[in-house]
């Protein structure tokens, strides 16, 4: 039986869906009358970055080098120090939006990066489990022979 990978969730209130590239803020306490949902988007270099980090970044160093590989050369794109600063960059700011630290992404000088943040869980679904013949079903197993994941 096959799982593939729906998204992370970041704490109890941050949801990120892989498939949308999105990721919102859902308040899990009940004491606040009002309702706040925050939600964010990601470019495609964005998504890729953060996708790599939180699959590979949770319990290792990533270096730079490996991030230029399989996140700029790998979808065909011109990688270099400066642009993967920038998108670093943003992407932390846009974290930082949806109450994640600012150092949720962290450079170890000279070795590379990685996800400061211990309470993610990844969140797997089984394409079996989805109704057959839906157009959810089908986007979903289109999703999963592109991510190839």
């Amino acid at each position: 039986m096959s799982y593939h990978l729906y998204g992370f969730i970041i704490g109890k209130e941050i949801h990120f869906d892989v498939e949308t590239g999105r990721m919102y803020r859902l308040p899990s306490t009940r004491a606040n009358k009002n309702f706040i949902f925050g939600t964010i988007s990601f470019n495609e270099t964005m998504l890729q970055l953060f996708l790599y980090l939180l699959k590979h970044a949770r319990n290792r160093e990533v270096t730079k080098e490996e991030l230029f590989k399989n996140v700029w050369e790998n979808n065909d794109l011109s990688s270099s120090s400066q642009r993967l600063w920038q998108v670093l960059h943003n992407l932390n700011k846009k974290l930082n939006t949806l109450g994640l630290p600012a150092d949720f992404i962290r450079n170890i000088k000279g070795c590379g990066y990685i996800i400061n943040y211990l309470d993610i869980t990844p969140v797997y679904y089984r394409i079996s489990d989805l109704l057959p013949n839906s157009e959810q079903t089908k986007e979903r197993v289109k999703l999963v022979n592109i991510l190839g994941d």
